[in-house]
């Protein structure tokens, strides 16, 4: 697929997800999947709450890809400036009436409608992995001329070595999915060293990248909400709240975090 097509398909998905993404923010579950995600999110909030607490007040932040409004939403209510930017329909529908003390702009991050050196910080949870490297590296271009002399871009990614091994199952399950003529989304897998190489084409000096959660709690997970609480558990003794920083865990960890600094 090209560039075009594959992020086309990411906004369809996204409006079919949407009350998937409102119910699981709302803590709302359905289906089994939605509790790694919630889980794994708790952890990356962390690693955002850090780098928000470096911000200066009232500091001006981008939430791309900014789906519902939960994120915007709670960062808002720490009294920083949030804008968000969202080109699925039914999400910033959504998202409008979640919040609509905050502005939600339509747009796509590979064509930022702001001007250079506006946000103080610019984050994104969970939306380049439905972007290909090309598309990748334009948004961490425009990400770079909207973010402040000394502003952070901190967002999220999908480990190739994830030790769910989502990377070769994918694949396979690609090939059925190609062999009945079905639409199957797609997945931008990376690695740490992939992501500060494409950064650093973007134009950002400083990248710092960390592993979180065990990817194998999805796995768990699988099993119904009891296994995968008690595997969690399990995981929370031997690695804490799992933030790697060293490999080979932080390449086979469940999300890819990574910080850049302008």
């Amino acid at each position: 697929m090209k560039t075009e097509e594959i992020r086309n398909l990411a906004i369809k998905r996204h409006d079919l997800d949407a009350d998937f993404f409102q119910d699981a923010y709302n803590d709302i579950i359905h289906v089994n999947k939605g509790y790694p995600f919630k889980y794994g999110r708790s952890l990356v909030l962390q690693d955002i709450q850090q780098v928000l607490d470096s911000l200066p007040a009232n500091a001006k932040i981008l939430d791309i890809g900014s789906g519902t409004g939960h994120l915007s939403g709670w960062m808002a209510s720490m009294g920083y400036q949030v804008t968000g930017l969202e080109p699925a329909a039914n999400m910033i529908e959504l998202a409008r009436k979640n919040f609509p003390q905050i502005e939600f702009i339509e747009g796509v991050s590979s064509s930022l409608p702001f001007p250079d050196g506006t946000f103080d910080m610019i984050i994104a949870f969970e939306v380049f992995r439905y972007l290909d490297k090309t598309e990748n590296l334009a948004t961490f271009r425009e990400a770079n001329r909207v973010t402040k002399k000394g502003g952070t871009f901190i967002f999220t990614q999908v480990n190739k070595f994830a030790s769910d091994f989502y990377y070769p199952f994918y694949y396979i399950k690609k090939v059925f999915y190609t062999l009945f003529k079905k639409t199957y989304h797609y997945c931008f897998f990376t690695t740490p060293g992939q992501q500060e190489n494409l950064l650093k084409k973007a134009g950002f000096p400083e990248t710092q990248t960390i592993g979180r959660m065990a990817a194998s709690i999805r796995f768990a997970y699988k099993f119904g909400k009891g296994a995968g609480d008690a595997y969690v558990r399990l995981v929370e003794k031997l690695y804490g709240k799992q933030k790697f920083t060293r490999q080979p865990l932080k390449s086979m960890a469940g999300h890819l975090v990574v910080i850049a600094r302008k």
